[in-house]
């Protein structure tokens, strides 16, 4: 049986820090969510000038990114 781990928020940062990063290096004004093995949210930001529509896009993909395990 696979051992679910959460997510803290330490966890979330670290990877907001990362997406921050990397959308900064393509130059690509993003929305970055992190949700828990659950797929409930834990973090979420929005870098200036990205998309407002984006933000929903963003949660739900991480969603479902955690529902199919990738």
């Amino acid at each position: 049986m696979r051992q679910i781990e959460t997510v803290s928020l330490e966890d979330a940062r670290r990877v907001i820090a990362a997406g921050e990063h990397k959308a900064r290096e393509i130059g690509s004004p993003s929305n970055v969510a992190v949700v828990d093995a659950g797929g409930n949210l834990v973090a979420h930001i929005r870098m200036d000038d990205a998309w407002m529509g984006s933000i929903d896009i963003s949660i739900n993909k991480a969603f479902t990114a955690r529902a199919f395990d990738t």
